[in-house]
């Protein structure tokens, strides 16, 4: 009993705390519009991000919204004209890079000591939900997606071959995807619908 007590709370955080929607109980449709445009944080030696490409961001966050709808029986809409169940309104759309450093802490490397300068990437959403004529606000919320740089001292593929790095104290730095942001964008549009489900579902 005590084992199944404690499976269900693994059970239970792991969805609390992960992106996944619910199924609209009857097919809708929903209207997006935005707000305002694509805010760009760009740092000084920023690695991923592009001020340039602030609408490829834009579209790719588009793009997450459209594809994560047909799984939870939501339908959008790109006609204003056209009558909808629902209108989604983005208040904010924000990608940003800020730096942030990491000294390694192992006496027993020769990288002990040694600083790391880390990117820290991000994908942010604000939303408003209203029923379709927008005559009432039914909910306001925000989702984000992130990634960062990183350091360690895991074993790879080549210390498991050429027998290396056995003890740990070899410290790598773990970069991103040239193409981070786009990835980013398109999930947290992603988790914008997962959210908005689950907010639909308990009214």
């Amino acid at each position: 009993m005590k084992i199944i007590l404690i499976t269900f709370v693994i059970i239970s955080t792991f969805f609390s705390g992960c992106y996944i929607g619910k199924p609209l109980k009857e097919p809708a449709t929903m209207l997006v519009k935005f707000a305002t445009e694509t805010k760009v944080n760009a740092c000084i030696n920023c690695k991923y991000i592009s001020e340039t490409k602030w609408n490829d961001y834009k579209q790719a966050f588009i793009n997450g919204i459209k594809s994560e709808s047909s799984f939870y029986n939501l339908t959008i809409v790109e006609d204003e004209k056209q009558s909808t169940n629902f209108v989604l309104t983005i208040s904010r759309f924000t990608v940003g890079e800020s730096l942030s450093t990491e000294t390694v802490n192992d006496v027993n490397s020769k990288f002990n000591g040694q600083t790391f300068q880390l990117s820290n990437c991000s994908a942010d959403a604000s939303f408003k939900l209203y029923n379709g004529n927008q005559s009432k606000l039914l909910g306001e919320w925000s989702t984000n997606a992130f990634k960062d740089e990183k350091i360690s001292n895991n074993r790879n593929f080549g210390d498991f071959v050429f027998g290396t790095n056995k003890d740990n104290s070899e410290y790598r730095y773990k970069g991103l995807d040239d193409n981070i942001f786009t990835v980013l964008s398109e999930k947290c549009g992603k988790h914008v619908i997962a959210k908005l489900t689950r907010k639909i579902n308990k009214k």
